[in-house]
């Protein structure tokens, strides 16, 4: 189009060269409105002399037009032959007139060579059409395509001569104009150009300078020079006054030059400003439109999209065509894939002008780009908008309906939207259903149905293939929905609608659904309906949903199905499907009938194959095994005969192993009728015939399970073996494996225990299995049941028993799986089977190994922790107290194992008599109960008893070597040291009584009383210091007499000992040693009363001699009456005596009294009750308590609660710890209170579990028809 314009602006502009009606009456016109524009400017001022020289060539062109103005050819040749001889005349002169006449000959001629060009074109015009009406085939016809072309060389010619002669005439500039006008006719370009460039150079004042500046910007502008080009255009004067084509084309260049240089406003401006001048009228709007997209473009190349710019520049315009920019750039951004420039220009351009005729294509636009955006939610909103803004009743619909095609995009746009609106909400329910949120998918879904049924509505007049869409669409939303009934109803519509209606579709459409794709799923949906019916009405119950609508439905529809497309292939699928709902059902027969029935209405059917093999199936489900095995037997033949068509040989072995399938089931029938060894044989029978079919590994597996249920246990082993040695890759081969074991381990058990060798023979079945068990580990160490293998082979070797074995065999993990995580444990075990195997260098040995390998598992500790046990079961009691040790130094964190090996060592060290160590060990075994066993759940008090005990009897033990002996003052020293010993060892032994051992707490508080026993005996034992026999007797009678104070010390503990075996239930040696220490130290006691007794009865008597003696040398007494003075005195010490003796032995009577009493309120018979009795007989024998009878105590009475009294002195322990922090406290309690609600728990349910045993059982039923008795 630019090179047409091109071609015409330059011969527009050729002087005297135009064919108007009347050239000479242009040309004056031309000339005269440039001498009124001279005159406008007025002499003197600025722009004059340029319009005045303007003004001179407008005048000469109008005398030459006048001169020849209107001539024919003839005129023509004869006003060239009298130049011509003129010019002839002229040669070797060079004058004004030779030049006039050089010119117009120039110039004729040029017009002759215009005029004869212009009459070739119109006879070509017309050869053209002769030729087309007769396809070209003529001769003259031949060289058609052959375009007549200008001959301008002649009157070029005379034209350069003049420049050549002439340089610098007057009317030398409009010959050098001319020249290159011709120049440029003839596609001499950069000659052309060459000559302007030398008139505006030598002629720079000319009137012509502003045209020929303007062709030289052409020039450079056609050569992509666009920098000079610019340049060119502004060296024009008079530039925005240029009128005409050529002006239109030089302002449209001008634009164009400053947009390929990337100055975009400026363009947009220049591109403004030809649009200004086209409306105006100035010059031809030919490229009108095309400045307005390129003036969009200048503004949408611009940062930001231009939209802002564009704003700017119009804002003060007063142009109508303000919107079509807006849309243009819009336009232009969106094809530069700048998107949000593009809507910023959309909604700039609906905001000035909503009813703006392209307004459709920009909301079509608009919706592409927030797509593009997946700003999917604006993008749905916005069709809405379209829909309502372009309706019939709409403002642009009123304002618009007169542009057709515009009317059409609205149309277009309206449609999109409303086949979009519906494809959103469907696509949007899909998406949020899948997400799990049912309630707004479901919202989604009624919205898309809504407006699927609004354009079937709105278009039910204009049916297109949108329609059928929107059905198939419909069809989709109702079963994603899950309403299979309308989803059928929608395919049933596709499948009876005339498409006819729509016509052909467009080339390159996406494919459809079929019709017959619709049927099929249609049957699909009412299947699925059928199936939620089934669910839902009768409970996912085949044979109850069997009479339901839906499924009457569902096979109405699939003969529908059948009516229409029963040829084709999926019929015999839907014929097979609706089979297996009879079969489902339990309706074998008609399953079994319908697909009979589709095998004799088809026997040529090209799926008839297939129809007998989902019959023969249908008899196979149907248990009908041996019909369904002639079946398969007979597709076996069609597929496997080569010579027939129907060979196929995958399809054979496809049918071989449905073969093997029914033999399967014909064994499995065998075993289910309890014919376990006919079953185990049909199933090996199977494997032989197919050893290579999918199920022979199962088939072996289900033969040797036979044998297993027909206690043939030696024959399900071997059989079940079979899988390694065939199968080896089956998953059923572990298994299997497994299972041979434990029937090796089932025929173990079942070897009767009085036939002969039967031990012998069990334990060789049991190291079968483990072998077996074994086999796994060493043929399939890479798999799961490898490591597990190795545990169940160790525990049948220990069922056997063979400990040894068993631990060897646990070792196996460590050794071959050294880095599992579970093999700590497995060497564990293996540790307590040394153990057990009383192997105690292997045990230990084999604890160490865990220790050291594995320090961080948790058996590292308890291994650590058997490694002096193990030293200790051995009695090497040096060993065992140092890994003690270690133990403690390197396990500090488990405070139960910890305690329990500082007590360990202090055995250990008693042992080794090494006392000292011992008491060590027993006093940090107390200090760490104390401060955290009594925190540890379950934890056994007898281990602080036992220490607290030992520490007790250090302190005891100190008494033994004590004597008391020496004057007054040392034997005080030695009972205030004994006395200090007994207060330090009953610390211990009050200690060791707290924890509530039954052990330990009897015996410490016995000996609590023996210390005050002991105590007595070491008064008893002491020195007597007295020189003469009655100062020996005096202080033997007050030695004895400060005795009973420590036995009724001793005794009051004794009976808390009684008292507390009875109130907690428990009767042992102990409780028996402290009823004997209790009735001793009454006997002890009236013993010492009678000891007082005999003293004062056998006391010696003083010497009388001596006594007269005395009377006689210090009294002055005669010797007779000293001598009968001496008998009375001795006669009344004889009675004094007796009477304290008697006294004596009066006190204990009392003592023995309450000392039967409490034998009879304990029901204690022992030898002290027997002394007592004894004692008091010989005292009095009428004594009435003689008569108590004593009723002998009863232990098998006793109720014992353990639990209760243990975590009672727990709790009071804790309540009195001085080492417990507050916190430790409480959540040792809430631990109590756990534990007790779960032990309440456990003990509920066994008394309701007793309650249960202990309820009457039932009456029996009364029996029915039987006689009276």
């Amino acid at each position: 189009m630019k090179n047409l314009l091109l071609v015409s602006a330059i011969v527009a502009s050729l002087v005297g060269t135009s064919f108007a009606a009347d050239p000479c009456k242009e040309k004056t016109a031309e000339a005269k409105k440039m001498m009124a524009k001279c005159k406008a400017i007025g002499k003197g001022n600025a722009g004059y002399e340029s319009c005045a020289s303007s003004y001179k060539v407008a005048k000469n062109q109008a005398e030459q037009a006048c001169r020849s103005g209107g001539l024919d050819e003839k005129g023509m040749t004869d006003a060239i032959a009298q130049w011509e001889k003129q010019v002839n005349n002229c040669k070797g002169k060079q004058n004004a007139r030779c030049a006039s006449a050089l010119q117009q000959l120039g110039h004729y001629q040029f017009q002759l060579e215009e005029k004869q060009f212009l009459d070739r074109t119109a006879q070509y015009e017309e050869d053209v059409a002769w030729c087309a009406d007769r396809d070209n085939k003529p001769a003259k016809c031949a060289n058609i395509d052959d375009l007549p072309k200008a001959d301008h060389q002649k009157s070029l010619g005379y034209f350069l001569e003049y420049i050549d002669k002439y340089p610098k005439e007057s009317k030398t500039p409009t010959v050098m104009y001319q020249a290159a006008a011709v120049l440029e006719a003839s596609g001499e370009d950069d000659k052309a150009f060459k000559l302007r460039d030398r008139l505006v150079k030598t002629f720079p004042d000319n009137g012509l300078v502003p045209k020929a500046w303007l062709r030289i910007a052409e020039y450079h502008f056609m050569n992509r020079k666009f920098k000079d080009a610019i340049n060119a255009y502004k060296k024009v004067t008079g530039f925005d006054n240029l009128t005409g084509k050529e002006a239109a084309l030089a302002m449209y260049h001008l634009a164009e030059s400053y947009y390929e240089t990337a100055e975009f406003e400026t363009a947009a401006i220049q591109y403004y400003n030809y649009i200004i001048g086209a409306d105006k009228g100035k010059y031809p709007a030919d490229l009108r439109g095309e400045a307005m997209d390129f003036m969009a473009a200048a503004f949408s190349d611009l940062e930001g999209g231009g939209v802002q710019e564009a704003e700017a520049f119009l804002k003060d315009k007063k142009v109508n065509f303000k919107d079509s920019v807006y849309y243009r750039i819009g336009m232009k951004n969106k094809d530069h894939d700048r998107n949000e420039e593009a809507v910023q220009s959309f909604k700039r351009l609906m905001s000035i002008n909503p009813d703006y005729i392209d307004a459709p294509l920009a909301d079509i636009a608009m919706i592409e780009i927030l797509i593009v955006q997946q700003k999917f939610e604006e993008a749905q909103q916005h069709r809405y908008s379209v829909v309502k803004r372009y309706d019939r009743n709409s403002s642009w619909y009123k304002k618009n309906q007169k542009y057709p095609e515009s009317v059409k995009n609205a149309e277009t746009a309206i449609r999109g939207a409303m086949l979009d609106i519906p494809q959103y909400h469907h696509s949007r329910a899909a998406k949020l259903t899948k997400e799990g949120d049912l309630e707004a998918g479901k919202k989604q879904y009624a919205e898309a149905i809504k407006a699927y049924e609004a354009f079937l509505k709105r278009y039910a007049k204009e049916p297109t293939w949108d329609e059928y869409k929107v059905h198939i669409n419909l069809a989709l939303v109702y079963q994603e929905m899950g309403q299979f009934a309308n989803a059928a109803k929608m395919f049933n519509w596709i499948v009876d609608t005339d498409t006819t209606r729509y016509g052909r579709r467009p080339m390159g459409s996406e494919a459809l659904l079929k019709k017959e794709e619709a049927g099929y799923n249609a049957v699909l949906m009412m299947d699925q309906a059928r199936e939620a019916a089934k669910k839902n009405k009768a409970g996912d119950d085949a044979v109850k949903a069997y009479a339901l609508p839906e499924t009457k439905a569902y096979f109405e529809q699939v003969k529908r199905y059948m009516a229409k497309f029963g040829q084709n292939k999926e019929a015999a699928e839907l014929a097979y499907n609706a089979a297996i709902v009879h079969y489902d059902a339990k309706q074998f027969k008609t399953a079994v009938t319908e697909l009979r029935k589709l095998k004799q209405d088809h026997p040529k059917h090209q799926y008839i194959l297939l129809i007998s093999r989902m019959l023969a199936q249908s008899l196979l489900e149907s248990s009908q095994l041996d019909e369904a095995l002639t079946e398969f037997e007979w597709l076996f033949a069609q597929y496997s005969d080569k010579k027939k068509p129907t060979y196929n040989d995958s399809m054979a072995k496809e049918i071989e192993k449905a073969i093997a399938y029914v033999l399967f089931q014909q064994a499995e029938v065998s075993v289910k009728s309890k014919q376990y060894e006919k079953g185990a044989g049909a199933y090996l029978a199977l494997v032989k015939r197919y050893p290579k079919i999918d199920i022979a590994d199962k088939a072996v597996f289900e033969a040797a399970a036979a044998y297993e249920s027909a206690e043939k246990y030696t024959m399900a082993a071997q059989t079940f073996m079979m899988l390694p040695k065939q199968y080896a890759a089956s998953p059923l081969t572990i298994k299997g494996i497994v299972r041979a074991a434990g029937a090796y381990k089932k025929e173990s058990a079942a070897v009767p225990a009085n036939s002969k060798n039967a031990a012998k023979e069990k334990e060789r079945l049991l190291r079968e299995a483990a072998n077996t068990y074994l086999f796994i580990t060493n043929n399939f160490p890479k798999d799961s049941m490898a490591f597990l293998a190795i545990a169940s082979a160790a525990q049948t070797y220990d069922s056997i028993p063979d400990k040894k074995t068993a631990a060897m065999t646990y070792e196996i993990a460590y050794k071959r799986y050294h880095e599992d995580e579970r093999t700590p444990g497995y060497l564990y075990s293996a540790c307590l089977s040394y153990d057990e195997a009383k192997m105690a260098d292997e045990a230990i040995r084999c604890s160490k190994d865990l220790v050291r390998d594995y320090p961080k598992s948790s058996y590292a500790l308890d291994a650590a922790f058997s490694i002096p046990m193990a030293y200790a079961n051995v009695k090497k009691w040096d060993l065992a107290a140092k890994e003690y040790h270690t133990f403690i130094k390197m396990y500090t964190e488990d405070k139960e194992k910890l305690i329990a090996a500082y007590i360990g060592a202090a055995r250990a060290y008693m042992e080794l008599k090494e006392e000292d160590k011992a008491i060590a060990d027993y006093d940090a075994t107390l200090k760490n109960y104390d401060k955290y066993g009594l925190q540890i759940k379950n934890a056994d008090p007898a281990v602080p008893a036992e220490a607290a005990f030992y520490l007790g009897e250090h302190e005891y033990n100190k008494m033994t070597p004590m004597v008391i002996k020496g004057k007054d003052k040392e034997k005080a020293k030695v009972i205030k040291s004994l006395v200090d010993i007994l207060q330090k060892a009953m610390g211990q032994y009050s200690k060791s009584a707290t924890y509530a051992s039954e052990k330990w707490t009897f015996r410490a508080t016995n000996k609590m009383g023996k210390l005050f026993v002991t105590m007595a005996e070491k008064i008893r034992e002491q020195e007597l210091n007295g020189k003469k026999e009655d100062e020996r007797f005096a202080e033997r009678i007050g030695i004895v007499q400060q005795l009973p104070s420590y036995y009724e010390q001793a005794q009051p503990i004794f009976k808390k000992n009684i008292d507390l075996a009875r109130d907690q239930g428990f009767y042992n040696k102990d409780v028996v040693e402290a009823e004997e220490g209790y009735i001793e130290m009454y006997y002890q006691s009236a013993a010492v009363y009678m000891e007082v007794a005999d003293a004062f009865a056998n006391s010696p008597l003083p010497d009388s001699a001596a006594i007269v003696k005395e009377y006689v040398e210090y009294e002055g007494m005669v010797k007779d009456d000293a001598m009968e003075a001496v008998h009375e005195d001795l006669e009344a010490y004889r009675e004094e005596l007796s009477s304290r003796s008697e006294a004596a032995k009066q006190a204990a009577i009392p003592v023995c009294q309450t000392g039967i009493k409490a034998s009879a309120y304990y029901g204690i018979d022992n030898q002290w009750t027997a002394k007592l009795f004894e004692l008091l007989k010989s005292i009095d024998e009428a004594n009435e308590v003689l008569n108590t009878k004593i009723e002998k105590f009863d232990p098998s009475t006793l109720f014992s609660d353990p639990s209760y009294f243990k975590t009672k002195a727990r709790i009071e322990q804790i309540s009195k710890s001085e080492v417990m922090t507050p916190e430790e406290q409480i959540a040792t309690y809430r631990d109590i209170i756990k534990e007790g609600k779960a032990e309440n728990e456990k003990l509920k349910a066994k008394l309701a579990e007793l309650k249960k045993m202990l309820a009457p059982a039932p009456a029996p039923a009364a029996a029915t028809g039987a006689g009276e008795f």
